[in-house]
Formats: C-alpha cells, structure tokens, sequence
C-alpha cells in the first residue's frame, strides 16, 4: 500500500503493507463463504471436515485479537454497542446469527472468564480464562461430533 509523504510529495511503501493486503483476501474470502449455501457447507463440514471450524474458530480470535489492540490504541471505546465493538468490522452482521444456527454451542463472558454453553441450555459445559480456551473447547465439540457421526 503506498502513500503520499507529506514532506517530500513523493510515494513511499507502508512498512507493512502485507498487513493491509492479508485483510483484503481475509475480506474477500469472507464474503465469498459467506456467499455459499449453507445447508452444502454445512453438510460438507459434518463429513469429516471439522477441522474447517476450527481454522474459522481460531482466525476468528486472532484477528479480533488485533482489532481489540488497534482499537484500543485509537482512544476511547463505546460501550453501549459491545457487541458490535467487539467484531471485526469485514465479518457481516449476520454472520453470528449463522454461526448460532450451524453450531449447538455457544460461549459468553462471564466477570473475568469465558463460559462454553449449549444453545439451548443454561448449563456449563466449561469456563476458560481466555476466549481463545474457550474456543479450543468449541472446536473440541465439534470434532467429536464429526467423530460420533462417522460411527
């Protein structure tokens, strides 16, 4: 990604400029999953390819890892739109809503840890120190589902 030097008038390269380019594929390929039938994506997963959820599941937290940071170096940040604040701004909105749908687990912050839950439950099905833990335990589940469908 170049710019424009204010001193000099002349274009100059961003030291990082892999940086922005690795968010435009992550944006486009977002957008074209996004764009697939989920019914054949979710088929396609439950055959034996949970490992698929799992890159999505850990992706998903390092980039929002990032964004948290970068947020945060920029000021203040708005506390009555968490949920919206908490995502990356390329994942659609909804986007959760789907992840609801195709998973039966889900995770909340609760105080200082994170908790993994059923759907349609209230129980706990475990508490992680780091929303990263947590969905490792997610990912966990569904691989054992793929693994109990397959017998």
């Amino acid at each position: 990604m170049k710019r424009v030097n204010e001193e000099c008038g002349c274009e100059q390269q961003e030291n990082n400029y892999m940086f922005f380019q690795n968010l435009k594929t992550i944006h486009h390929a977002v957008g074209e999953l996004l764009n697939m039938d989920p019914a054949q994506v979710d088929e396609l997963l439950s055959n034996g390819h949970a490992w698929a959820v799992d890159h999505i599941a850990s992706s998903a937290d390092d980039v929002e890892e990032v964004y948290h940071f970068l947020e945060s170096s920029y000021g203040a940040h708005d506390e009555h739109d968490a949920y919206n604040s908490q995502q990356p701004q390329f994942i659609p909105a909804d986007f959760k809503n789907h992840l609801k749908q195709v998973m039966g687990e889900r995770i909340e912050h609760r105080g200082d840890n994170w908790v993994v839950k059923p759907s349609n439950g209230d129980h706990v099905l475990g508490t992680h120190p780091t929303k990263k833990a947590a969905m490792k335990q997610l990912a966990a589940i569904e691989i054992s589902k793929q693994k109990n469908r397959g017998k």
